[in-house]
């Protein structure tokens, strides 16, 4: 009786459970709904199996059709069958479902009821698992980015080319100078490149002072204020006069600020404009003349200011010893000086005291004739931390100078001796030895170079850059010798008569190499740059 009983109970729970399937199956959530409540005995075991067929269709989890073979089994392991069912871990979310499928799902599932009550037509996600709520936000999400991607307007030609985010990066394709002819193709183009100083990194504007004067007033201040807007912080005034020194401080007063560094170039000013001028510019700190005949001595030592820490005099005729003075009394804090004066003699090297021998860096005596192994002296004992050395067109300089300077300069890093014709073999020794911190060496037109101090040069493994324009006498011996210069990455054999294409093709060797000059070479075929271009892919190779 017991045993009839029990089976009886098995089947009626049986039957309401597969009642309940097939509703969840038609997806009717009004008769699930009415199968629960009329049957509280079998809550419980209903509720589990309900939730668990959910999550496994939300899950991607096994069939309906399996579930309901194990449901219909009418022995006591069926009541074991869903027990086991309750507790089993729900798979996770099939994240490549269609989004229609997800949608209908889950509001098939809203209308479910969760623990004995039902949520009826509610879409808060309080009734759907955390691990779904967060599918479902993420999916929307997704779909939203989606939308808005899709949806946005196609651009024409011509919005393109006006479109702000568009342009600042098509701008950057050009170099620095073409951007200058660009920013006159219309005013939005103007203003994306005059808002970034980065469009027109080195350039320096030139004013043709000649120009200027039949300029009004207000193109003029149009002008500056440009100037001032793009970034710049240098200027060069060409021809100037008095008259156009004191017309820039009146109309341009922003640069008394803005303006960090001065040219004046073929200019015909005086000690009185420049004076002017310098008392203008209160951030000035560097400063250019060049081919300005009508700047004295005197003048150099009425206006130079402490505050100048670059200075260039170059083809001057009034500039001489007196000028050297100057500059080194009244600019202690003096990092670069160029000098192009054909009338400078040893002397002038003498005023240089221990004063600028910490702030002083780079030295240029560019073309000074009168110079010899005396102003040689005078500089390595008052200038001994120089990094940046050029006695380029010094001519009477010789081997004895360039061992002075490689005993007492050891920090240099660059060393330029062009168009010193008593330059041999033997200063190439010295400095081989004794400059280890050497990067880069200038040797051009030193006629009386030979193989045998390109293999000296060959053993600095600090050089990574070196100029053999116009050595007549190196021949492909030499030339294999610099093949075993691996950190060699500029090299110039520019005007080498010597060099066949046999001695030019080992070139090869150098691996980091990324420019090559070898223009007047007669050695050098068309065969040649081809060759080097296939195996130097990356060397930029002039010809």
């Amino acid at each position: 009786m017991k045993m009839s009983t029990q089976n009886t109970i098995v089947e009626r729970a049986s039957a309401e459970l597969t009642k309940r399937i097939n509703g969840l199956r038609k997806h009717s959530s009004n008769s699930s709904t009415s199968s629960v409540n009329n049957n509280n005995s079998n809550t419980i075991v209903g509720k589990t199996s309900v939730m668990e067929r959910v999550t496994n269709v939300l899950c991607g989890g096994g069939s309906s059709s399996n579930n309901s073979n194990n449901v219909h089994n009418t022995n006591l392991n069926s009541q074991n069958s869903a027990t086991n069912m309750s507790i089993s871990t729900p798979e996770k979310p099939y994240r490549y479902q269609s989004k229609h499928q997800h949608n209908s799902i889950f509001n098939h599932h809203n209308n479910k009821m969760i623990g004995g009550s039902a949520s009826q037509g509610s879409n808060s996600n309080q009734s759907t698992p955390q691990s779904m709520r967060k599918y479902h936000q993420k999916q929307q999400g997704t779909n939203k980015r989606f939308t808005s991607v899709t949806t946005s307007p196609i651009l024409t030609i011509e919005q393109l080319f006006l479109d702000e985010k568009f342009l600042q990066q098509f701008l950057f394709y050009f170099s620095s100078y073409e951007r200058r002819d660009l920013a006159q193709v219309c005013t939005t183009w103007r203003d994306i490149l005059y808002r970034n100083p980065a469009y027109f990194s080195g350039l320096v504007p030139v004013l043709q002072c000649r120009e200027m004067r039949a300029t009004g007033n207000q193109d003029k201040v149009k002008l500056y204020n440009s100037i001032i807007r793009r970034g710049f912080h240098s200027i060069a005034l060409n021809g100037a006069t008095d008259e156009d020194a004191l017309d820039i401080v009146h109309t341009f007063p922003l640069a008394s600020k803005h303006i960090h560094s001065l040219s004046l170039r073929g200019s015909s000013i005086s000690d009185r404009g420049l004076e002017a001028l310098l008392d203008f510019l209160q951030s000035l700190f560097e400063l250019e003349l060049a081919g300005c005949n009508e700047i004295t001595e005197a003048g150099l030592w009425a206006c130079l200011t402490s505050r100048i820490v670059s200075l260039s005099l170059a083809d001057c005729i009034n500039v001489a010893d007196e000028a050297v003075g100057a500059v080194a009394q009244l600019l202690p804090s003096l990092y670069e000086f160029s000098l192009q004066a054909y009338h400078v003699t040893d002397s002038a090297l003498s005023y240089f005291s221990p004063k600028q021998s910490h702030s002083l860096s780079i030295l240029r005596l560019n073309s000074c004739w009168e110079l010899t192994n005396h102003g040689i002296v005078n500089i390595v004992h008052s200038l001994p931390h120089l990094t940046v050395l050029s006695l380029s067109g010094c001519s009477k300089i010789t081997d004895d100078g360039v061992e002075l300077i490689a005993e007492n300069l050891q920090k240099l890093r660059a060393l330029d001796l062009s168009w010193c014709p008593r330059i041999t073999d033997a200063a190439l020794e010295y400095i081989a030895c004794d400059l280890n911190m050497l990067e880069e060496l200038t040797l051009d037109r030193c006629v009386h170079i030979t193989d045998i101090g390109v293999g000296y040069i060959s053993t600095m493994i600090s050089l990574n850059a070196l100029f053999l324009r116009w050595c007549s006498q190196i021949r492909d011996f030499g030339l294999q010798h610099l093949c075993s210069m691996r950190n060699l990455q500029v090299l110039s054999l520019a005007g080498c008569p010597l060099l066949t294409s046999s001695g030019l093709s080992s070139i090869i060797q150098l691996r980091h190499l990324q420019e090559l000059e070898l223009t007047n070479c007669p050695g050098a075929s068309h065969e040649l740059f081809a060759y080097l271009r296939e195996h130097l892919p990356r060397c930029l190779i002039i010809e």
